[in-house]
């Protein structure tokens, strides 16, 4: 298994702190977004990272470069971060996600370690969730059961289950049809769009499930007042027993 971050967006939203720096290398508490999210990702055992860049990649290069020179990253630059969105970053790594399964992340989340070992103890598909009343700001899924029968931002508020953090889990035997749709949109001139796009369109040939990480604070910063949140509220959250958990796992791993 591989991750695959998301990091080429310019943050327009989030101006001024990103005028000069790109989001993910916006601190909270005593590091970058993108350093909570790798910590995580090596401490869940997965070795292999693709991290698409764009924005001041430069400064991403060299934050890799200084802090986590021991690990396997590769580096895949959208040159057109400035006109287009998630889904054609996501379309640029096909060639990553083919035969291998890979955990997702948008590299604007701030979110509890357990989240991934929540999605890597599941044999499926799945995608983390928030369970809570949404706005219209937020990726919303609509459900039966666990399986996910719409994703999107635009969907009635009235009848989602919650929101998609920015975090999942694809498993190689629907990459194909994942491909294919990421293909198509490209293709149809969507690349400005969200990859939540091509997700939904794959719901009636793929199951997805849903995985409740309500329980866990997480956050996606996309405004001031989410950075904000982040460093107030949500940091200080995850940093009561983020670190223990990380510590027992560190545990765990060496005695196997």
């Amino acid at each position: 298994m591989k991750a695959i971050i998301l990091a080429a967006g310019a943050c327009r939203r989030l101006r001024p702190y990103t005028d000069n720096i790109p989001k993910c290398l916006v601190d909270v508490g005593p590091k970058a977004i993108l350093g909570h999210q790798l910590d995580a990702i090596i401490a869940g055992g997965i070795t292999e990272v693709v991290i698409v860049v764009g924005y001041l990649k430069e400064q991403i290069y060299d934050y890799i470069s200084r802090n986590y020179p021991a690990l396997k990253v590769k580096f895949i630059v959208n040159e057109q971060y400035g006109i287009t969105n998630t889904l054609y970053s996501l379309w640029l790594t096909k060639e990553e996600m083919a035969g291998s399964d890979f955990l997702y992340f948008n590299a604007d989340v701030i979110f509890h370690p357990e989240v991934i070992h929540m999605l890597t103890s599941k044999n499926e598909t799945c995608m983390a969730v928030d369970f809570k009343k949404c706005g219209e700001e937020e990726v919303k899924v609509i459900l039966n059961g666990q399986a996910i029968m719409e994703i999107g931002k635009k969907l009635d508020v009235h009848k989602a289950a919650g929101e998609f953090i920015g975090i999942a889990r694809f498993n190689q035997e629907i990459n194909p049809v994942f491909i294919t749709k990421l293909e198509e949109g490209v293709q149809k001139g969507h690349g400005n769009a969200f990859f939540e796009l091509a997700v939904d369109e794959m719901l009636s040939e793929v199951n997805i499930s849903a995985i409740d990480i309500s329980h866990l604070p997480s956050i996606e910063i996309d405004f001031p007042e989410d950075l904000e949140a982040a460093r107030k509220v949500i940091y200080p959250r995850i940093a009561e027993n983020g670190k223990t958990y990380l510590d027992e796992v560190a545990a765990a791993r060496e005695g196997a």
